[in-house]
């Protein structure tokens, strides 16, 4: 009963760090890439690409390829805001909760499928790591994981 109590508390801080991250730190990032306003469909996919505030070759490059998988393989959805993505410097001091909530000590992409305003899952695509050499592979990996996200929250409308 306690894990229990401990991963849902867990997904509540995380649901709430998204929804505040989406709609107030955006702007003040300069992380909304379309130029949208930071109000955003209830469900939703959200990509983000935590990073240094320093960062590598290697990091920069896989912040261009994820932003590269997410605007070009989604450029409908990222039109209508329900796929996001976002750059996240985890080492500022605001962006410290959402860090915190994703488990963020590194550079870091996560996935998240949000729901009426709140997480549901996320994943971390540790994969990245083994794909920087390979673009094709990496902006294959980001998609199909963007996808299968995508999937479970149009069964979950269809069933409403």
């Amino acid at each position: 009963m306690m894990k229990r109590i401990a991963i849902v508390s867990v997904f509540g801080a995380i649901a709430l760090c998204a929804l505040t991250f989406s709609q107030t730190t955006l702007a003040a990032n300069g992380a909304n890439e379309s130029g949208k306003p930071a109000a955003a469909p209830a469900d939703r996919v959200v990509v983000m690409y935590f990073h240094r505030t320093q960062r590598c070759p290697i990091c920069k490059r896989m912040g261009s390829y994820t932003e590269e998988a997410v605007l070009k393989g989604f450029p409908k959805e990222v039109e209508d805001g329900s796929v996001e993505f976002h750059f996240v410097d985890f080492q500022k001091e605001e962006n410290a909760a959402l860090a915190q909530g994703y488990k963020v000590g590194g550079p870091t992409l996560i996935v998240a499928q949000v729901v009426a305003n709140k997480v549901k899952a996320f994943k971390n695509l540790q994969e990245m790591w083994e794909k920087n050499n390979d673009k094709d592979a990496f902006l294959k990996y980001v998609r199909e994981n963007v996808s299968a996200y995508q999937k479970k929250a149009d069964s979950k409308t269809a069933r409403r």
